[in-house]
Formats: C-alpha cells, structure tokens, sequence
C-alpha cells in the first residue's frame, strides 16, 4: 500500500499542468469537441485555432459528461457567488437536460438572455425561429441552437419494392399503417414472419411525442399549460398502440444498445425508422452495404394542417450570467456555432442541419446522395426544418412524457387482451389521470414570480 501512495504522489506530481487558456468551453458530446478543436485527422487549422489567429484568445474545449455538466452548472447557479475560475465562458446543454434550467422566473435563470445580442447581429432572422423557441422562456432566449433535427422516415426501398408497396404514395399515417400490413402479409408469404415494417417502440411515447408535435401539440407549452387532455392526444395514443399490438400491429422494438438498431435496418428485421438528420448520419457511416437501398420520405400525417416532420433531440450553447466576459463569450459563441467555418465543420462531422436558414442555399444541401439512391436527402430535410413545428421544454416536459407512457403502457395492454372496445375513451379518462398527477407536481415545483 505504501509504494502504491508513493507510486501514485510519482505520477501525480510529475503530470503536466493543465494549459491555461483565455476562454473554456464545456460539452457534453465527443461529437462536438472534434468540431471545435479538431480530430488530427487534417492539417487544416481547427476552429479554435482560426479563432486564436483572429482575436489572439486561445480556447479550451472540455469534454464533460452530460450529467456532470449539470451538477456543476446548479451549482453554479445555486450558489451565484461561484469563482470566475470556475465558470465557463460558454456551456453546451442537451435538450433532455435544459428544463431544469429553466425552473426559476425568467429573471432568475442562469443563463444570460440573448434576444438583443441577437438581435444587434440580425440572427433573430438569419436563425429559425422554430429552434429559438426551444432554448426560450416566455420569450426570452437563453440559448442558440446548435441544430435543428427534423424528422424523417428512412425505409428498405429494396424490400418494400420486392413486396410490390410503394411506401411514399402513404401520405397519412392509417394509409401507411394499411400499406405496412400488406407489405408484412407478403414477407410472411415468403418465409419471413418475424419482419417488422417499422421500428415503434411498445414502452416509450418518444415517437407519439413526434408525432404530437406533427400536429402541432407539446405536451406542455412555455407556461406548463398542459395538453394532455386534447382530444388529439389520445386519438394519437389508441392509433400508435394499435401500430404496436394487436391484429394490426406493424412497428418493432429495436434491439437494444447505441446504434443497434442499424443492424436491424441492415438486417431487414425492421425495415423503417425514424430519421432525424443525426441519425442519418449514424447509419451512412455505420451501413455502407445499404448503398441504394434505403430512402427517405416525409412523415405522413394525420389531418391535412399536420407537419410532415417532428423534430428529435437537440443541443444548445449558452453564456452562464457569472461568465468573467460575457461580451468575449458572445464573440466566440458567434465563431463556434454561427460563422462560415463552423458550419463547415459543422457538415464535415455530423452532416445536421444548421439552424442558419441562409446557409441552407449552399449546393451541399441540393446534391443527390449515392447512399439513398441518388435520392437529394438534403434538400428534404432542409425542405422539413422550414416547416419544423415549435417544440418547448419546461422542467415539467420529461414528467408529462413519463406520464404519456404510462397511459401507452395501459393502452398497449387492452389492445393485446382484446379488451380495446372504446379504446380513445378509455385512454382520455387515463389522460385525466395522468394530468391531474402532473398539475401537482407543477404546483408544488413551481418558483414563486
């Protein structure tokens, strides 16, 4: 034990320094830290480098882990008095994440509203204001996005083709339902009956959230009023739980683990998914042999006034209010996620759609893509984002999502035991339920204004 201290005081006092730099960012993604400060995979200058060459002020990116980044980050908050050595000058935050946030009056957050910075540099209207909305509270913005995330469908076009369906002519989400039912009654025909048409998770409202969003619903908007009890909700649910059980069932668990669902698309076990841009690019990189297989098309949707996208997960970048210089901050916000080499790198590593409306006339955007066939993939999902529906997050959004599972979880149920007579009723009486049980804890986490 004793030359395992020494061992260890050896390697500790002999460790280098860490490099002090004039501004630190945080983030929570391995992603977006070789954005900014590069791989070493290219001799071209990296982000920060550029940014140093400008301005002569090095930047430090520090990886942290997301969870991590929030304890430090209520601490920070909390205390209000922290150390200006201990706050950083810029912090990305996940949209999972950024509710907790956004608990206190609007006076009282954290982090520094943004409007007239954004305002000043004309980015309330070069950015999309759908995306704003995100990172906003009662119409202040404490956040810029880092992307936009619409949603589309990525399908086996070979293996729906083989079936003889032609899954983009199912503009509505019962015309996609029949045409999936046939396409799975000839792959059973012919010796695949395990195939799935879609991957619809029977435990987690995630896609009925998107789908809700189609129609134009969050589940809670800015203020925590609350649309659980719309009619709409619950005729979302019966629909979605008949999709997943049942004589009618067309959708799939994936499998589980980080991006094995790409094998299950490989695989043909389930032959659609949902596709925002990011995981689009999860699945070019990780199944090359789909080249020419796979397509893409819009979300179909309920009523004609529906989106035909929803949008799936997202990253914000924000100036903490304790930040030593939060007008050197909003330099470096504006290099890092908004200026010409930043969504240079920004395409380079992740291929998402940027949140800078204009930037999507670049012909990158506008190019046939080899790996769907030729199909301009791009311009579809630049196509969505402008007609991206506003979604909102409060510290209230992840309880009212729990809490729509539950009642799919309830609705999955009476469908498998037959007991689905009248399902929509049923399912708005456990909406009911289930609003009740969140207006409660929305009072009692409420801050006093």
């Amino acid at each position: 034990m004793i030359i395992a201290a020494l061992v260890t005081g050896l390697i500790g006092w002999f460790r280098p320094a860490p490099v002090k730099t004039d501004l630190t960012v945080w983030t929570f993604t391995d992603l977006h830290a070789r954005m900014f400060r590069g791989d070493g995979a290219t001799t071209e200058p990296t982000l920060v480098d550029r940014y140093r060459e400008r301005t002569g002020q090095s930047v430090g990116i520090t990886l942290i882990g997301g969870q991590a980044i929030n304890v430090r980050l209520n601490s920070i908050f909390d205390n209000g008095t922290a150390s200006q050595t201990d706050v950083p000058d810029l912090v990305e935050v996940e949209v999972s994440s950024v509710g907790r946030f956004f608990r206190p009056p609007t006076n009282q957050i954290g982090f520094l509203p943004l409007n007239d910075r954004l305002a000043a540099g004309g980015w309330d209207k070069r950015i999309l204001p759908s995306r704003l909305a995100l990172w906003s509270k009662q119409g202040v913005i404490f956040g810029v996005p880092h992307d936009v995330h619409p949603v589309s469908l990525v399908y086996r076009k070979d293996l729906f083709d083989q079936a003889g369906v032609d899954l983009a002519s199912a503009t509505t989400w019962p015309a996609f339902q029949t045409a999936c039912l046939a396409f799975q009654q000839y792959w059973t025909a012919n010796g695949f009956p395990r195939r799935r048409a879609i991957e619809l998770p029977s435990n987690s409202a995630d896609f009925i959230v998107v789908m809700l969003l189609q129609r134009h619903l969050n589940l809670l908007d800015t203020d925590n009023t609350s649309h659980l009890t719309d009619d709409r909700v619950a005729r979302t649910v019966a629909f979605y739980a008949r999709c997943v059980a049942g004589p009618h069932a067309i959708g799939g668990d994936a499998s589980p683990g980080a991006n094995v669902w790409i094998r299950d698309l490989v695989n043909g076990d389930l032959c659609c998914m949902f596709m925002p841009d990011w995981r689009a690019g999860y699945l070019k990189t990780g199944a090359s042999d789909l080249t020419g297989k796979v397509a893409m098309m819009p979300l179909p949707r309920f009523d004609p006034d529906d989106a035909p996208t929803g949008t799936w997960g997202g990253t914000m970048i924000g100036i903490p209010k304790l930040a030593k210089d939060p007008n050197r901050s909003w330099q470096l916000l504006q290099y890092l996620y908004l200026s010409p080499h930043a969504l240079q790198s920004r395409a380079h590593y992740a291929g998402t759609v940027p949140p800078v409306i204009d930037a999507w006339n670049d012909p990158s955007w506008h190019t046939p893509d080899p790996f769907f066939g030729g199909q301009k993939v791009g311009e579809l999902y630049t196509s969505l984002a402008r007609q991206l529906p506003e979604r909102y997050v409060t510290p209230f959004t992840t309880l009212a999502t729990q809490a729509l599972t539950m009642v799919l979880n309830r609705a999955v149920i009476a469908v498998q035991s037959g007991q689905d007579a009248d399902l929509e009723s049923k399912i708005h009486s456990w909406l009911i339920e289930a609003d009740a049980e969140v207006q409660k804890r929305i009072t009692f986490g409420t801050f006093e204004q």
